[in-house]
């Protein structure tokens, strides 16, 4: 009776130790904003997990309208997040979690545009510098295929962000200073690029420098944000 008793305790504790604890996870959603995101998850042996995300900066393309031609941009991203994961499931590492979290942004974008300004042909350089520092809560799912393979969905992760971003554009193809008529066509141009993000918009300061054929457009305040994407990876 001792030793099945024993015995029992001991097959309970290799079960419990083989269990596994830590997961290394990458996220392939990271690099659309120009980021390669290296995940991790140390559980403590139960329901709750202890995450965090480091994004690496990855060039990656995309192109945008402005001012009714395609302008192609360059973007790149660094981040960092981390979080708190509690599972609604009774499996390790596995179902259902909520997890509120922490994360930082930065992220910065060149592209150039080649178009008309005033009934002329004009060629612009484009810069965008974006800050962001925020909390949320990431509703998700996490599924072990196996005893190791990792697939964990961010379904919904309502956020809201303290955040600046400065956006430039420069003309590059004339060494005359705008015109009158330049400057006025050129901050429309960038007026109705930014009337396409619904959140700034209406809170973007736009500045028209004539003298040297530049003008930016300045955001800093409450941004909401929602994070959604994969992970997959290995559990040990």
């Amino acid at each position: 009776m001792v030793l099945f008793f024993v015995s029992n305790l001991f097959g309970q504790d290799t079960v419990a130790i083989n269990q596994p604890n830590i997961a290394v996870k990458w996220a392939p959603t990271g690099l659309v904003l120009g980021s390669f995101s290296i995940q991790a998850e140390y559980n403590f042996g139960g329901k709750s997990s202890l995450t965090a995300k480091i994004g690496l900066p990855a060039n990656t393309h995309h192109s945008f309208t402005y001012a009714n031609n395609d302008a192609d941009f360059s973007m790149k991203a660094t981040s960092f997040l981390a979080g708190y994961r509690t599972y609604l499931s009774k499996k390790h590492l596995h179902g259902w979690y909520y997890e509120p979290y922490f994360k930082y942004v930065h992220q910065t974008g060149e592209g150039t545009e080649t178009g008309m300004l005033n009934n002329r042909p004009a060629t612009f350089s484009f810069t965008n510098d974006y800050n962001g520092v925020g909390v949320g809560v990431q509703l998700g799912t996490q599924f072990l295929i196996g005893k190791h393979f990792v697939i964990d969905l961010f379904l919904l992760g309502p956020e809201i962000n303290s955040a600046t971003n400065s956006f430039k554009a420069m003309e590059v193809s004339s060494t005359m200073p705008w015109t009158y008529h330049d400057a006025r066509e050129t901050e429309n141009n960038i007026r109705n690029f930014i009337d396409q993000f619904p959140f700034i918009r209406k809170r973007t300061n736009i500045f028209v420098d004539s003298e040297n054929k530049r003008v930016s457009a300045d955001f800093k305040g409450a941004l909401p944000g929602i994070r959604t994407g994969v992970s997959i990876g290995f559990a040990f």
